[in-house]
């Protein structure tokens, strides 16, 4: 194997990894010990690419490795969740600026297929983890739309901080219409290739998300999708 498949199946480990503690925090409520030998297992890999994407996960603040006693895996906390939300307020208002100029009407009509489940059924009788899943994909779209491959990197690396077991934000919000909703404007705004209007859009759209969020804590529970 050359230098450039041995570097492809490290970066496609660590995805791999990634992917599997992304899913792992999601149904975590306090911290849990990750055993490099038990990822490897799972992974059908050495552990040595394994160790290595580990190091590289805890720089993103993923995980925290601590000597002799491996990984520990920790459920993001309210005020690192605000912390994301007020980043992707930038993040995602220059990613649907850019989303709007390179969008095709093929593109477009993919972002509105992912939300035509939703608008008839009524509010009350839609599958909240159905639509959860629509709202990630959506949000990973226009990233990916944006064209930025340095932007793809920091969503990679910091987009775990958005979604956990105890936050559910779109339910617990009770954000619903408003989620529909305001995803539907920006779906629109970059259909009309309209820049401006479609980052002003996606601010307004986490922003809202940033209040609501701080409004909820405040009031002593705690609650993460957009």
């Amino acid at each position: 194997m050359d230098s450039t498949q041995k570097k492809q199946t490290a970066q496609s480990v660590y995805e791999d990894v990634r992917a599997l503690l992304g899913n792992m925090m999601q149904d975590i409520t306090e911290p849990v010990r990750v055993r490099e030998e038990d990822l490897a297992s799972q992974l059908g890999v050495s552990r040595t690419p394994v160790r290595e994407a580990l190091i590289r996960l805890e720089s993103t603040g993923l995980i925290s490795l601590r000597p002799g006693r491996g990984a520990l895996l920790s459920p993001v906390t309210d005020a690192e969740y605000i912390e994301w939300l007020q980043l992707r307020e930038m993040l995602e208002g220059f990613a649907a600026h850019e989303a709007a100029l390179n969008a095709s009407q093929r593109d477009v009509e993919r972002l509105r297929a992912l939300f035509e489940p939703f608008l008839a059924v009524a509010p009350g009788e839609r599958d909240a983890d159905a639509y959860a899943q629509a709202n990630v994909t959506f949000h990973a779209e226009i990233i990916a739309l944006a064209n930025n491959r340095l932007l793809e990197k920091v969503w990679a690396a910091f987009g775990h901080r958005q979604t956990t077991f105890r936050r559910q934000t779109i339910k617990r919000l009770h954000r619903g219409e408003d989620s529909l909703r305001e995803h539907l404007a920006m779906i629109e705004a970059i259909a009309r290739r309209d820049a401006a209007l479609a980052e002003r859009l996606a601010r307004d759209h986490v922003h809202s998300l940033l209040v609501a969020f701080r409004r909820f804590t405040q009031g002593g529970d705690s609650a993460s999708d957009a």
